[in-house]
């Protein structure tokens, strides 16, 4: 059972980040053309569905985290040896 919900929350979290991502970039748009008070309530609309999905993907961002630190870390060391 746990990983239909793994599954779930994987695909609900990403879904939210490209909604995210995609109402910045009309925020963005709508604000160039003037209209700035339209272009900020998409904004913050974007903000709102940015932060569930960070939190729904957590401990994917950390894990992709922790490889990306180790690899840096061994590409460092890696130089000075």
């Amino acid at each position: 059972m746990a990983p239909i919900f793994t599954r779930m929350r994987k695909i609900l979290g990403w879904s939210l980040l490209i909604i995210s991502i995609i109402l910045t970039v009309v925020s963005i748009v709508m604000a160039s053309m003037g209209e700035f008070h339209y272009g900020g309530g998409i904004y913050v609309a974007s903000q709102v569905t940015w932060y569930p999905g960070l939190a729904l993907l957590g401990p994917e961002i950390i894990q992709k985290s922790k490889d990306f630190w180790f690899s840096c870390k061994q590409k460092i060391i890696a130089i000075f040896k």
